[in-house]
């Protein structure tokens, strides 16, 4: 009798014992099926993110081998390359175990997209300051505030005969006058850069470089004819008889004019 009721006392420990390990399961489960697979599905989603971000991180930085970004501001010399995440199902329960969720993922996912977004269209704007022609130039100087008028060099009429000249020489260049500057002559080309300025367009990078060491040479000299910067493949040379600031104001405006992408 004795085992007996030992026995009925046991089959209720049993049956609680089972009814926990069925919660058990069930709380597993339900954990899995809206947690760990979200996370995994976001894990491969944040993956993708980042196989966009770095195709466009590549882009980016075969453009910066080939044009200036020294004066820009925002542009990173150079992007970095994100690595992908484990998407297996063994290192996502790791993963959610260590504190991460889908939500988090998609937060990461989404500021990838917004880098990626960034460097796509900082790239738009690489290619189009990187050796464009003169008459983009001509159409950019014409929203610059205090721009009067724009001329391009000729063969014939090329002060520093460096059109088109191999090694060095630039593939346009355009004269204008400003506002506030009064120097003889009558055409920008004939006022040179003391008129107002002049934009430079080169076809390489390394023609632009030597182009302001050259300039650099008059530096705090009775030569020098004013300032001189580089931006993409061009040189922004602004008037000597603006003051310091105002050849600077001058040049930001410029280069604002140059890097505004067209609307769509």
């Amino acid at each position: 009798m004795q085992n007996m009721e030992s026995t009925k006392k046991k089959l209720p420990m049993v049956w609680i014992a089972a009814g926990i390990m069925v919660v058990l399961l069930f709380c597993v489960g339900l954990t899995f099926a809206l947690a760990v697979l979200p996370l995994q599905k976001a894990t491969n989603a944040y993956n993708m993110a980042v196989s966009e971000y770095n195709v466009h991180a590549d882009a980016y930085n075969a453009l910066i081998g080939t044009t200036s970004v020294a004066n820009l501001d925002g542009f990173p010399s150079s992007a970095d390359k994100l690595s992908t995440v484990d998407a297996n199902l063994s290192a996502v329960v790791h993963s959610f175990f260590n504190g991460n969720s889908a939500k988090k993922t998609q937060t990461d996912i989404q500021t990838i997209r917004e880098l990626s977004g960034y460097l796509e269209e900082n790239g738009r704007i690489l290619k189009q300051i990187t050796a464009p022609s003169g008459e983009w130039v001509m159409n950019r100087l014409r929203n610059v505030d205090d721009v009067l008028e724009i001329q391009a060099v000729t063969p014939d009429n090329d002060p520093n005969g460096l059109l088109n000249k191999e090694n060095g020489g630039y593939t346009a260049c355009i004269y204008f006058t400003a506002t506030g500057i009064n120097v003889e002559g009558t055409s920008p080309v004939s006022k040179g850069s003391d008129g107002g300025g002049a934009i430079e367009v080169y076809g390489t990078l390394g023609d632009a470089e030597a182009r302001c060491q050259y300039l650099h040479g008059f530096d705090n000299t009775i030569l020098y004819t004013g300032s001189y910067a580089i931006v993409g493949t061009m040189v922004i040379r602004v008037s000597y008889i603006y003051t310091e600031a105002e050849q600077y104001e001058m040049t930001d405006r410029i280069v604002k004019e140059f890097t505004r992408l067209e609307t769509t």
